[in-house]
């Protein structure tokens, strides 16, 4: 019933405005969502091995208002389908209750996106993103490029490679091409201040 398959960047895993037929556990690609308005779209959460994308159909079965897709890099999931998380979480509350648990830190995770997006600097909010990618990879580097930061923060890229000369000259992170090596994690949380915490393991 479960499966494991290969995600790469880009594949999509819920789409806004489709029943949620399937939960999918990412193990190594971290999953983006983001939320359309005015045919746009708006990246507002990150979902790792921290969690499972679709886990709302557990409390109602109405279309999931978010489009997720893998992101940053390749990596294996576990899916299931939603029916059968849905039974199994109605015989087992302790499952029930880590999934719903997941939830609202993730609202919460969303909530502070915005609210960063709304008061911090642009190198406060790309020093958070590359923390919160590093939480959901495997090692210190990050298949990540200028072009997906800035599109990810509603960034111009310029500023996006502006920032990053920054953090990299004081040794914070190693830039290449398509590529960002963490090496110093404690100096980017200092950056990154308030816009990053980590007692819910979201952020």
């Amino acid at each position: 019933m479960a499966s494991r398959v290969i995600l790469q960047p880009g594949d999509i895993l819920t789409r806004s405005g489709e029943p949620i037929d399937r939960l999918v556990f990412p193990e190594g690609a971290p999953a983006m969502l983001s939320l359309s308005t005015g045919g746009s779209s708006q990246d507002v959460g990150m979902i790792g091995r921290d969690g499972v994308v679709g886990w709302s159909r557990l409390f109602s079965d109405q279309p999931t208002p978010f489009t997720a897709r893998a992101h940053i890099q390749a990596g294996s999931a576990i899916v299931i389908p939603a029916t059968a998380v849905v039974d199994a979480a109605n015989e087992d509350s302790a499952l029930l209750k880590a999934i719903l648990s997941f939830g609202q830190r993730f609202s919460m995770q969303i909530a502070r996106t915005l609210a960063s997006a709304l008061r911090d600097v642009p190198e406060r909010r790309i020093a958070r993103l590359l923390l919160m990618i590093d939480d959901r990879i495997d090692g210190d580097t990050m298949s990540v490029t200028h072009a997906s930061i800035a599109a990810t923060l509603n960034l111009r890229r310029a500023t996006v490679t502006d920032c990053l000369h920054i953090l990299e000259g004081e040794h914070m992170v190693r830039c290449s091409r398509g590529r960002i090596v963490m090496r110093d994690r404690a100096a980017l949380e200092a950056r990154a201040g308030l816009a990053y915490v980590t007692d819910d393991g979201l952020d």
